[in-house]
């Protein structure tokens, strides 16, 4: 076993090494040399330049403000899942895995349209109140970012703060009551100090997806709320300084790997969580006994459908109306080759490119991702945990940073991938094969091992036994990380922007694309298509997991 997980480790190194470790180390050391030689006047520049060191700062500060607003969101609706039952409940525990699988360019767009000055929202308030300007001036601004990150993130923190909270011995509360203690010094005494776990892991978690968000902060942020993901695609992409683009590159990386850090130490801390006999009480949300506490929570749901639905449904409409009148005219024209509005290519053949990608890169991310979670489960190599960090690596390396390395350490001899499709779906691989692993993981850590070991002991050789019993066994977790994989591949936008050529565009680059162009009914349409293609994963991943796979894992 230790050889064959030696080998299996070998393999996954040198692959790895090959198209991730070695692009990235070679960006890495670009921005600590001057003119061929070792050097810090480029990490110098970066950390003493004010526009630099505002960057840095602003992703620090927007990252935070949205990991409080997201726990501010999440949390009401945890208690809710928690203590509450209702009809739909299981459904909106199911849509918190949305935020993984929804594009976040398609995020960008409903936003605009929905919360923009002449969005959905300010018409309705302008023709209720008789206003004669919009009243809520909320995106090209750090409102308008931090909004967006809270759509994609509070239902993270829902669902890890709901897992948790379900998983607490009522018995403690009840002890307490007994006691004389009344429920607000239980909640703030009992439940806070045992849900501090999960809440200290989806904070944290909230602030490295907001630290390394890139689409949203694009589309909303413009030029003045520039973060270190824009302000790396600028130098790279526009300016064409490599240079200060691979140092700025290199103290993103320094944070990230810290950040990261910080969430598996908090993570870590599930394992002190108190499990009881008995799940917490819950108590119907529909009765006809009214309360303070009932008015609340009728006012959140209120507020958190406009705020969750708002978007999305304004993409679906603007979709369908044309000069005011219901129409599929936006679809004929993203389907028609004539219609050819940005960047050499059309639309229908963005959606070709994403699928041919999404392919290939689920192809690649599948069998290291299974290979890498057979290795953490099965290996009894020292430094194990170490071992698996290290293949687990781009989880701290931003989408922009992988792109960028992918450009320039595999452009070149001997692959000379530069220019396409197989480079953009090589970067999809590595940015999705460690949401793979945790999917798979914990379906081979749940395994009866005595199938397999009756299989050996009956005279299959090992390749057999995986071929015919493990196989089998842990094929519905393989289709969900698939599915998740390719949904995943589908509405990436972050590394393609870096690596995409004339003709190479995809879904998400074409949303954008059309976006900026401003032919909204377009990037509409395109934005459906991507929701359809996530809607579908979503539908996959769901009906799997209420089989026991995959979904509790996604996070």
């Amino acid at each position: 076993m230790k050889k064959g997980g030696f080998l299996v480790f070998i393999g996954l190194l040198a692959f790895l090494g090959l198209v991730f470790y070695q692009p990235l180390f070679s960006v890495l050391r670009r921005g600590l040399t001057e003119g061929g030689r070792w050097s810090l006047s480029p990490l110098a520049t970066i950390l003493t330049d004010s526009y630099f060191v505002h960057i840095i700062v602003f992703s620090l500060k927007q990252a935070a403000f949205s990991t409080l607003l997201s726990l501010g969101i999440g949390l009401p609706g945890a208690y809710l899942l928690t203590r509450y039952s209702f009809p739909g409940k299981s459904a909106i525990r199911s849509l918190t895995v949305v935020p993984f699988v929804l594009p976040a360019v398609v995020v960008a767009l409903g936003f605009i349209l929905f919360f923009g000055e002449s969005g959905w929202l300010n018409q309705w308030l302008m023709s209720v109140f008789h206003l004669p300007s919009p009243p809520l001036h909320i995106l090209y601004s750090l409102t308008g970012i931090v909004l967006a990150h809270a759509f994609y993130n509070a239902p993270i923190v829902m669902r890890l703060v709901n897992a948790s909270w379900e998983g607490i011995d009522p018995e403690i509360d009840e002890a307490a009551a007994s006691l004389g203690a009344g429920g607000l010094r239980r909640f703030v005494g009992i439940t806070i100090p045992l849900l501090t776990p999960a809440l200290l892991s989806s904070a944290a978690l909230v602030f490295i997806f907001s630290f390394l968000s890139f689409p949203i902060v694009l589309a909303l942020g413009g030029a003045r709320y520039a973060t270190i993901e824009v302000g790396i695609y600028t130098l790279i992409r526009t300016l064409l300084d490599y240079k200060l683009g691979s140092a700025l590159i290199l103290v993103e990386t320094a944070l990230s790997l810290s950040l990261t850090y910080v969430y598996l130490k908090a993570e870590g801390g599930f394992a002190t969580l108190t499990q009881g006999s008995r799940r917490v009480a819950t108590y119907p949300l529909f009765s006809r006994k009214a309360s303070m506490c009932k008015m609340v929570i009728a006012a959140y749901i209120i507020i958190a459908a406009v705020f969750f639905l708002g978007p999305i449904s304004s993409v679906l409409v603007d979709s369908l109306l044309v000069r005011g009148q219901w129409s599929v005219e936006s679809y004929r024209q993203i389907f028609s080759l004539g219609y050819n509005p940005f960047l050499g290519v059309s639309p229908l053949r963005t959606v070709l490119n994403s699928l041919f990608i999404g392919g290939i890169s689920t192809a690649i991310s599948l069998p290291v991702g299974i290979l890498i979670a057979m290795f953490a489960v099965r290996s009894h190599l020292p430094g194990r945990r170490l071992l698996e960090a290290i293949l687990m690596a781009p989880l701290a390396v931003s989408s922009v940073a992988i792109g960028f390395a992918v450009l320039y350490g595999l452009g070149g001899a001997p692959l000379h991938l530069s220019g396409t499709l197989i480079a953009i779906a090589l970067a999809h691989a590595i940015l999705t094969y460690p949401f793979v692993v945790r999917v798979i993981r914990p379906v081979l850590e749940g395994l009866d091992q005595s199938l397999v070991e009756a299989a050996r002991s009956l005279g299959a050789s090992p390749t057999r036994a995986f071929f015919e019993v493990i196989l089998p066994l842990i094929g519905p977790g393989i289709l969900v990380a698939a599915v998740f994989g390719f949904a995943l591949s589908i509405g990436e936008m972050s590394a393609t922007i870096m690596l995409m050529r004339p003709g190479l565009g995809t879904m998400p680059i074409a949303v954008y694309s059309l976006l900026s162009a401003r032919q909204f009914g377009a990037a509409s349409a395109m934005g459906m298509i991507l929701v359809v293609v996530a809607g579908i994963a979503f539908v996959v991943i769901d009906r799997l997991g209420k089989r026991g796979v995959g979904c509790r894992t996604l996070w």
